[in-house]
Parts: C-alpha cells; structure tokens; sequence
C-alpha cells in the first residue's frame, strides 16, 4: 500500500508522518526538506504552514507513521547490538510449565514434592539469570495462551524480587537465591484451595477471608514436606502477606521483624498483581510504580520500593510513552540517577526503514525533549506454551532439574 497521501496545507499539523520529498517555493528556494518529522515540525516551526501559504503551496506529500507494534517492538530488541539482556522465553516456559503441573498434580503427594524439588533447582538457574538482567520489565512474561496465569505470576513474582534483592544486596548472592525461589513458590499454598471446589472468581472475591489467608501457611507446610529445608525461604513464603503497619497476615508481624526477603517479595507481588489485572482495571507499569509508591507508607518497607524506583524509573522499560515535541517511542533503559530521562526507541517512520536503522534517542542526551505522557506498555513478552510430546505429556514434570542432595 502506497503511504505516501498529498494533505492540504492548513492540515499539516493535524497529520502524523514525515515530509515525502522537498517542498520548494515557486521560484526554488527550499523551505522544508524531505524526511522532516511533523511533530517536530509542529514545535519548531509553529509558523510553517503561514510560510507554505504564504508561497502559495496547497498540498504537500506525506509519509504516514505506521507504529510499533508489540510484536515489532519485541523483535527489534532482540536485533539490537550490542543485545539487550533479557531472559530467555524458554526458561520462563520451563517454569510455568512445572508450576502448571505442580498445581494440576496438587492431589498427589508423590509428584508435587517431586515438582517442588524440581523447581527448587530451576530457582538456582533463575537467580544467576536475574543478576545479569538490568531491565528485569523487559523481562516479563505473559501465558500466551492464557492458561497458566498463576503460574506465570510466580515467575514474574521470582523476577522482581530477586531483581530487588540484587540491587539491595549485590554481595550476597545466596540471599538473592533465597528471595527469587521464595518469589517463585510464594504463592504454591493457593493450589490445595484453587482444587477445593471454589473457582477463580469466588476465590478472588474472599481475597481477605480466612480461606484464601491460609494460603501462605499451607504453601510453607507443602516446601517442608518436599524437604525443603532453607528457614529463609520459608519464612519468606509465610510472611509475604506481613504488612508493615502490623495489620497483615499470618502472624501480624510489624516493622522490621518481617523478614526482609518476604518484605521484598510482598513489594514484588502486588507490583505484577497491578500489572496483571484484566479489562478496565489493567494498569501500565507506570502506574504500577505509582501505586506502590502512594501506598507504601504503613504498607510497604519504603526502602525497598525506593530500590525498585531506582532501577526501573517512573517509566519502566517497556512503557509506550509521548514525548513533547509530539513523537512517540518505547522506553528500552532507565538510569538510576535519572529516572525520567531514559533511552527511548523511536515509534515514528516507516516499519522498514525502523527495522534497517532503528532510532534511539537518549533524553539525557537531548534535553530538549521530554516525555510528556505515558499510553501504554509493551514490557510483557508473550510466552507461548511448551509443545506436547505424545499422549498425556501435557502435565508431565521435567526430571532434567534434579534436586541436590541436601534443599537448604
């Protein structure tokens, strides 16, 4: 298709796109050159279309925008160089895949302490990959087929929280193992109550009754009957509920005698909880971020939402922005002193010149553009489902991951 459209002059700044060629003035004199972005136009040359009249020009050829899609977004990040670091989609699917089955198999002991041991190992994995992934948003993954939702969450709970717990403690690297596989477990208790006979929407409605409390307690009771062995993990998975204020839950622990790992954990989940919400509650990770900041006063540890601002800014990776000069663009990198200037991939132009010479501005660079807005997110990476092999595979618990011999 042809996308290059003639537009009358007095509308040129209602239109979105690029200059098609040169625009001359009756006697050769060049007043616009071919490739000029209308947005900045629109905030550099205010009186353009007063000097196109004036010269007694009409129409003028534009190059409409076709804009980024997810699909393109994801792919040009993985095209990039040097890359951006992000977790491989197949670990997220290994993962899921066995949290899957855990909460299927959830009524046979034998094979739910054999897939907790399982994903007691992957956790290890999970946790080596965590420190070397600077832009853990990008890092997200959604069940692309909608059917593992639950698990999905817990390894995007396992992401943010071992993303957290290496900026706060970047020496320790057993304490970041601990918080991702308690991030990664912290919700296994909810699989006896979502085989109860309730159904998701019941159980999301007595999200505060006493059944749906007991969760943290029966998933500390399940990491124990499988042999896991770590005080850490289980106190993180039992107290991710604790609520700084004393007003949470199981125990009522305040302040600083919640465990600093379930402290973590706690600011991990209710940010993807946030992220994760479907229809008209479904928010952008900006607004995720602003949740968790508003709230974290007798809430939160204020600390570790701080370290988590930090590192993905007000406008996390992925964060579909409008910047002021009218151009819009994906943001691919925040910097910890400079949370609102971050790199941003451009969305304008043609999809093929984008995909030959992908445009990156660095707003700390050019600080004569801001961004204006955020309207909508890109950071989630669909996940399509592992492919069955033969009858019955579809549940089937991988036995690669072997536990060690002692699940401290």
């Amino acid at each position: 298709m042809n996308s290059i459209e003639m537009i009358a002059v007095e509308r040129l700044f209602e239109e979105e796109g690029i200059l098609a060629g040169d625009i001359l003035s009756p006697t050769g004199v060049l007043l616009l050159p071919s490739g000029l972005d209308i947005g900045s136009l629109r905030s550099a040359r205010p009186d353009a279309i007063e000097l196109l009249q004036k010269h007694r020009i009409e129409k003028i050829p534009v190059k409409k925008h076709e804009p980024v899609t997810v699909e393109e977004f994801q792919r040009l990040v993985s095209s990039f160089t040097p890359p951006i670091a992000r977790l491989n989609p197949l670990l997220s699917r290994v993962i899921a895949h066995q949290m899957g089955a855990i909460f299927t198999n959830i009524g046979n002991r034998e094979l739910r302490e054999e897939g907790v041991r399982s994903l007691f190992s992957i956790g290890g994995t999970l946790a080596s990959e965590i420190r070397r992934i600077p832009q853990i948003t990008l890092s997200l993954g959604e069940d692309a087929e909608r059917k593992l939702d639950a698990a999905f969450h817990g390894v995007n709970v396992a992401l943010v929280a071992g993303h957290i717990a290496s900026r706060l403690f970047p020496l320790w690297p057993e304490f970041i193992r601990s918080v991702t596989i308690g991030g990664l477990f912290h919700d296994i208790g909810k699989a006896f109550i979502l085989t109860s006979g309730y159904s998701a929407d019941i159980i999301k409605m007595l999200r505060n009754d006493r059944i749906t409390q007991t969760h943290p307690l029966l998933g500390e009771a399940l990491l124990r009957d499988a042999g896991i062995r770590s005080q850490d993990i289980l106190s993180f998975v039992r107290s991710h509920h604790e609520v700084w204020d004393g007003s949470g839950y199981p125990d009522g622990l305040t302040g600083e005698s919640i465990p600093v790992g379930a402290r973590i954990i706690a600011v991990a989940n209710v940010f993807h909880n946030v992220l994760a919400e479907k229809g008209e509650g479904k928010k952008r990770s900006d607004q995720a971020i602003s949740s968790l900041i508003a709230s974290t006063l007798g809430r939160f540890d204020h600390f570790i939402v701080r370290a988590l601002l930090a590192s993905i800014g007000l406008y996390p990776p992925g964060s579909v922005v409008e910047l002021s000069d009218g151009r819009s663009g994906v943001v691919l990198e925040t910097r910890e002193r400079n949370l609102i200037r971050p790199r941003i991939l451009l969305m304008t132009g043609l999809r093929r010149q984008r995909e030959l010479a992908p445009e990156i501005v660095d707003l700390r660079v050019n600080t004569s553009v801001s961004i204006r807005r955020a309207i909508d997110d890109f950071g989630a990476m669909p996940v399509p489902p592992l492919v069955a092999v033969g009858e019955g595979r579809t549940n089937v618990l991988f036995r690669k991951y072997r536990s060690p011999a002692r699940l401290e």
